[in-house]
């Protein structure tokens, strides 16, 4: 074999070798890009997860601390796929979909596409009567009966326990979940919740474990058998829009004048405090309650929403003078006040 042969030989051999290489090259670029790809669509379907749950909670709390006749209540969840809510009677009623139209929300879904899942601590349901709360109340010193569990299964540390609501994103179905529809209705699937909500180190988010009132739910590692996604509801959370709202309500500053601010406009003083929220005003006193069943204060239908529910009785009345008073709810998760001058209403911020 001749040398120039040789010499050939090597070149074909080497121009193999860089092809070979360059080919490798390829694969690992294609590999690579896939991988990113990956990444890339479950970064974009987390981030629309954590927005659409980011959302339904804010729409909770508002729906519920703007209630016209109750506030602090919470609707019950849509147990038939309308987006309306239901009426909590089943034995699992306060497990179902987030009702978005009596939110008055879209259908807000997942990253997966799935409309969205919603249990309450059964107090809070907006079925109890306003005579029931007497016996039944909900107020800042009532805390939630909903536990929730990290992906170690176990407890979340307060003040995420006890929660009063959470809501649940059930991401794609897995094996053996059948989510096909009976009727066509906006989010689809059906209503049935273990075809959505999955299982982890014993804890069941279709059932929330129920014990009596009380419900446990996991915001479990994410794994060939379980990939829901959940946010809750904490007291502090719910209660820091919701005091806000009583705190006025009490003081009567709101659109149909009621409590010591209708009281001054119709006598141009405010009514001086008592010493329980159904005794007696007493001039004497600088501090004391809001005397609900007083003369001229009209808090009508509402006023029994807020005896009944223990609002008056936790908030503090403050009389400076016959034309300056302050209402302050304070409690062990914060407080909120506001003040009357001349029926100049000023408030804490934020």
């Amino acid at each position: 074999m001749g040398k120039r042969q040789i010499n050939l030989n090597h070149l074909q051999r080497g121009m193999m070798l860089i092809v070979l290489v360059f080919m490798l090259g390829i694969a690992a670029t294609a590999y690579m890009v896939h991988a990113l790809n990956g990444n890339t669509v479950r970064i974009e379907r987390d981030k629309k997860t954590a927005a659409a749950l980011a959302e339904a909670k804010a729409a909770l709390i508002g729906w519920s601390a703007g209630h016209a006749t109750m506030p602090g209540v919470l609707p019950c969840p849509d147990t038939s796929n309308t987006g309306i809510k239901g009426t909590c009677t089943a034995s699992l009623g306060i497990i179902g979909r987030l009702p978005w139209k009596t939110l008055g929300i879209n259908d807000l879904r997942d990253g997966n596409g799935e409309c969205l899942w919603y249990a309450l601590s059964p107090l809070y349901r907006n079925t109890i009567t306003v005579g029931s709360r007497v016996s039944n109340p909900i107020n800042s010193n009532i805390p939630g009966t909903i536990t929730v569990k990290g992906a170690d299964g176990t407890n979340f540390p307060a003040p995420v326990n006890p929660a009063i609501a959470v809501i649940i994103a059930p991401g794609a179905p897995l094996a053996g979940q059948d989510r096909s529809s009976a009727s066509s209705t906006v989010c689809g699937g059906n209503t049935t919740t273990n075809n959505y909500l999955d299982t982890a180190l014993g804890v069941n988010n279709a059932t929330g474990n129920v014990s009596g009132s009380n419900y446990t739910f996991i915001a479990g590692a994410a794994s060939d058998t379980f990939n829901d996604r959940l946010i809750y509801i904490t007291a502090d959370e719910f209660y820091r829009t919701v005091r806000k709202r009583m705190v006025k309500e009490v003081l009567g500053n709101v659109e149909i004048h009621a409590g010591p601010v209708k009281y001054f406009d119709t006598n141009t003083t405010y009514p001086c405090p008592a010493t329980t929220p159904t005794g007696s005003s007493d001039c004497s006193l600088t501090s004391g309650f809001v005397n609900n069943s007083g003369m001229g204060l009209q808090y009508a239908a509402l006023g029994s929403w807020l005896a009944n529910n223990g609002w008056f009785a936790l908030t503090t009345y403050s009389y400076t003078g016959t034309t300056h008073v302050k209402a302050m709810v304070a409690d062990a998760l914060g407080s909120h006040s506001c003040d009357a001058n001349l029926n100049v209403f000023t408030c804490a911020s934020p």
